[in-house]
């Protein structure tokens, strides 16, 4: 094994540790409590190996669940499966990371709410752009994106908080409404 694997096998496990230590402190306490330190100290890293990979622990947080969504995802949130398709796999998501879910949507502050709206928001622009002949930017546009945005992620955390009383599938298909929205009005 050369140099390179090495050291490339030593940042995925250094970062594993620490996402895996921020997720476990987020089960017990809320986010805005949890400091670097004791994150660094439930992962056995140094301060210095902390900063040397994230900027703070609202980075960690953020490259987390960017790991998790690629790790989960796999390519499902590519521009050619349409907004419908890519919500069916958030609730997927969902069901499988009901405790990771339901901590994260009660946080305020780069909570998963707002890394959620944000790429999902990226997301449905880039279909629509793409899949419409319409302005990237139209207000209107714009304005239907985040009420459908709003309205899932609504569902998903009443669906949750409720202890998932139906499927994800079901639930899925309850949602579908929402696919007789005219985006490109």
């Amino acid at each position: 094994m050369d140099n390179t694997t090495t050291e490339d096998l030593r940042v995925r496990r250094t970062h594993k540790l620490l996402y895996n230590a921020l997720l476990e402190l987020m089960e017990k306490q809320p986010f805005g409590n949890i400091t670097v330190k004791q994150i660094c100290d439930l992962a056995m890293v140094h301060r210095t190996t902390f900063y040397t990979h994230f900027q703070d622990k609202f980075d960690l947080l953020s490259r987390a669940m960017q790991q998790i969504a690629e790790e989960e995802f796999k390519g499902i949130a590519d521009i050619s499966f349409s907004p419908s398709d890519n919500f069916r796999e958030l609730f997927s998501l969902a069901t499988k990371h009901k405790k990771l879910f339901s901590i994260l949507l009660a946080e305020e502050r780069d909570s998963l709410r707002n890394l959620l709206r944000r790429e999902m928001g990226r997301g449905i622009r880039e279909y629509l752009t793409k899949h419409n002949s319409i302005e990237e930017n139209s207000i209107d546009m714009q304005i239907k994106i985040e009420a459908y945005i709003g309205a899932v992620l609504g569902v998903i955390t009443w669906w949750i908080e409720s202890n998932m009383p139906i499927d994800h599938e079901e639930l899925y298909e309850k949602m579908n409404i929402f696919s007789e929205w005219k985006f490109a009005d």
